[in-house]
């Protein structure tokens, strides 16, 4: 027996195709997958290609969500930056993006730590406090700062 096709909730995201944002017209095909493993889509329409992760924390970066996930569980124990290159096989640069793009995108991580990695909202908690701590050094003042609205997402 044959599997059953799954349906696709991926819409165009080309702005001058005829299909754009538009959901149910079986336009959007698989079109194999990034080396983040990340599905790649493709329009029939437009023959635009695109990926899921467009305008979240994840695009055009390498690394996939558990390798992400990982460094957040190491953040979260207060390891330094140092230490989290060693555990994880990373450059210690790596990390440091890596945090500079938790902080620009924190209520997106907020939603990925509790659901997806299970971490608790204490360790969440710490792993922010540890994050705005080392930002000094992380970021120029030309960079942007660290939002502070997960301190509402959090108590909500």
């Amino acid at each position: 027996m044959p599997k059953k096709r799954r349906k696709l909730d991926v819409v165009c995201q080309n702005k001058s195709c005829s299909c754009y944002l538009k959901k149910g017209l079986n336009n959007i095909i698989r079109n194999g997958k990034k080396q983040n493993k990340t599905q790649n889509y493709k329009c029939t329409e437009c023959d635009v290609q695109f990926v899921r992760t467009k305008g979240t924390m994840f695009y055009h970066k390498k690394l996939d969500k558990k390798e992400v996930g990982n460094i957040c569980r190491h953040l979260a124990e207060t390891n330094s930056f140092r230490g989290i290159a060693r555990q994880t096989q990373h450059n210690k640069n790596t990390i440091c993006s890596y945090v500079n793009l938790l902080g620009q995108h924190c209520e997106q991580v907020n939603d990925l730590l509790l659901k997806d990695i299970k971490l608790g909202t204490n360790e969440i908690d710490e792993m922010w406090s540890f994050v705005k701590k080392k930002k000094k050094r992380l970021m120029k003042k030309s960079e942007i700062s660290l939002t502070t609205k997960r301190a509402t997402h959090m108590s909500t």
